[in-house]
């Protein structure tokens, strides 16, 4: 992965695959599909992982919870909204975080698995 596609000021959230017609679909047939996205994501962090090294798992549940009474910088506030964990990777010879995560919490969006690059802190 080049990772330098995706350097530019502050961050850059890229959807690597999109569902299509999910919206509306059947309870069971949207969770099967946010199971099959999880194990893209799964694999993919795989590759990413001898890159980088083993990511932290970190659960964004309390960042999102945060954003009600805290000012929580992006890309962090807004993947919290949308994605319940991520893979997270520090890629120090770019000076950039890497998270990966499949946004599936809004049963009216569709689901996205997200790879996040940013030179913000996590929270």
């Amino acid at each position: 992965m080049d990772i330098d596609r995706y350097l530019g000021p502050g961050h850059r959230t890229t959807a690597l695959v999109t569902s299509h017609g999910l919206v509306v679909a059947d309870a069971a047939v949207r969770l099967a599909q946010v199971e099959r996205f999880h194990e893209r994501k799964e694999d993919l962090a795989g590759e990413l992982t001898q890159r980088w090294g083993d990511p932290d798992h970190v659960g964004l549940q309390t960042v999102r919870l945060r954003t009600e009474t805290e000012e929580i910088p992006e890309p962090w506030a807004g993947l919290s909204l949308r994605v319940g964990e991520v893979y997270l990777w520090q890629a120090e010879e770019h000076g950039r975080w890497v998270a990966l995560g499949v946004a599936d919490l809004d049963p009216y969006d569709e689901i996205q698995l997200l790879l996040v690059v940013t030179d913000t802190d996590p929270p």
